[in-house]
């Protein structure tokens, strides 16, 4: 189990999910980057070029096992793991049948990055939007609380 990592995170409704990952050997990082057929790898995940995909796909409904396809592409199997090999192949099959096609439509494979600038500026101007809300509430706040001060000595002054 020295070659496994796992990954916790919490979900958008709060859960906990453990993922369990084979790490990929930093050789073979390096060979992996340098496979025509990646556009990028790192010792956990793996982004291949849409023409690998597009041919994986095909030979796959031709009736050849991924294990053979990866293998035919210069792939050592036996370091990606099986897992892999099945996630590549479910997650390839459910994107291009539901109309996804094989080009990655991450920008240089970062979801930060992914985020247009346009987007990115909306979501700011929501951001001082809240930020400009709550600081009027708070203004509104300390003037009723300096009227109120200003009244409670204006009464106490009277009463001596």
């Amino acid at each position: 189990m020295e070659n496994v990592i796992k990954c916790i995170r919490s979900s958008k409704e709060g859960r906990i999910q453990m993922n369990c990952r084979k790490i990929l050997p930093k050789e073979y990082v390096k060979e992996l980057n340098e496979h025509p057929c990646v556009l990028s790898a790192t010792e956990c995940a793996i982004s291949f070029t849409p023409e690998f995909k597009k041919h994986a796909y095909e030979e796959y409904y031709r009736g050849k096992s991924m294990r053979e396809i990866f293998e035919e592409a210069g792939f050592d199997v036996s370091k990606l793991g099986k897992k892999r090999l099945e996630n590549f192949r479910s997650k390839l099959i459910s994107k291009v049948d539901s109309g996804g096609g094989f080009e990655d439509k991450r920008i240089n494979s970062s979801r930060k990055e992914a985020q247009s600038t346009e987007a990115q500026m909306a979501k700011r101007i929501r951001e001082l939007e809240h930020r400009n809300a709550y600081l009027e509430q708070e203004n509104e706040f300390l003037k009723k609380i300096r009227e109120l001060e200003e009244a409670y000595d204006g009464k106490a002054g009277k009463q001596k």
